[in-house]
């Protein structure tokens, strides 16, 4: 996986002798490193940027701020978005390294991680602040660097998230007649009717809508550079039936080509939607809660459990579904059924 890393860049191909060039930049001078994969001269050049040595690699002698670079790279890289090592990043960097960076392995003791752990402010930051001590430490003493694992003992701290709601139906009814005939006009009912999460929704294309069988098919996330990504899990790879309410709305706009339909981030969209639950006064509300005001409608038009799973995209159930037509025909006859049940009157 590619890195991001100032003063650090690797080749796309190899050189004759079948090597891949890493180059980094250190104090004003450019110097290159070498390995047979990309991967490799990538990891070697990051740990010389990073002043990673082979002697403070293999001992608990190795200071913490080596041993969490070292984390990073190799265990938890391949496995995370860019996004979330970025976010890994900061945590360490504000609020683990400031007091821990020089402190070897071999000395940590857990008064001083559950010391930084107190001292941060933020519930969320605290909680991930634990969770990379803990991780990270765990890690260290699984491959040998500590004798003990210091972080056992630690104190994992879970910050309580207010839950979200789901809007009420005058609220839906402020809320959908404020954005007709505005630019925000898809978004908000694709959120509120297709109950998809939010860089779902931008990453989708005219072609991944299906006027015909009155589906969405959800294959991609978006990120922050607007490029297509693969979703975290296979479940969030699916179809979702177009409601009534929604099929008036997607028809206004509905152009047949394979082109991106929004072109916005992830974090611009939540700034504009915003500004539009401040205007018509719900401003206790997010993206999300639109995405959960969906689940509610579905369970409270009694559609069975499996099937709200599927659609929202959630982890599958227990059981397997071993015939799949059966199944098919199971969620058709369902779709009709709430389609033809959805009432609309309360939103005209």
């Amino acid at each position: 996986m590619k890195l991001y890393v100032k003063g650090l860049s690797v080749d796309g191909k190899p050189r004759k002798d079948g090597r891949y060039q890493a180059r980094y930049t250190l104090n004003g001078k450019q110097y290159s490193v070498y390995a047979m994969s990309k991967d490799e001269a990538q990891d070697k050049a990051l740990r010389k940027l990073k002043g990673i040595t082979e002697k403070t690699d293999n001992s608990s002698s190795m200071k913490l701020k080596y041993w969490l670079e070292k984390w990073l790279t190799i265990y938890k890289q391949p496995k995370l978005r860019p996004n979330s090592i970025k976010n890994y990043r900061y945590a360490i960097n504000k609020h683990i390294l400031p007091t821990l960076a020089e402190v070897r392995l071999q000395n940590l003791d857990t008064t001083q991680l559950q010391t930084v752990i107190n001292d941060v402010p933020s519930a969320r930051q605290r909680e991930v602040v634990s969770n990379i001590l803990f991780a990270s430490l765990t890690k260290a003493y699984n491959v040998g660097l500590l004798q003990r694992n210091v972080a056992g003992a630690i104190e994992k701290y879970k910050s309580d998230y207010k839950p979200r709601r789901a809007l009420e139906e005058n609220e839906i009814q402020r809320l959908t007649k404020y954005v007709i005939g505005t630019k925000y006009e898809l978004i908000v009912n694709l959120y509120l009717y297709a109950g998809l999460r939010r860089s779902e929704a931008l990453a989708l294309r005219w072609a991944d809508i299906d006027m015909d069988k009155r589906l969405i098919f959800v294959r991609y996330q978006i990120d922050e550079k607007k490029q297509l990504q693969e979703p975290k899990t296979k479940s969030a790879k699916r179809h979702i039936p177009i409601l009534p309410e929604l099929y008036k709305v997607i028809d206004k706009y509905y152009k047949p080509t394979a082109e991106r339909i929004f072109d916005w981030t992830p974090t611009y969209t939540t700034h504009l939607l915003k500004e539009v639950f401040k205007a018509v006064q719900i401003e206790d509300i997010d993206v999300h809660s639109l995405r959960h005001t969906f689940a509610t409608m579905l369970k409270d038009k009694s559609v069975p459990e499996d099937l709200r799973t599927k659609w929202l995209g959630h982890s599958k159930l227990e059981h397997k579904d071993r015939y799949e037509h059966v199944r098919t025909e199971y969620e058709k006859q369902h779709i009709q059924k709430l389609t033809l049940n959805f009432d609309t009157k309360k939103f005209d």
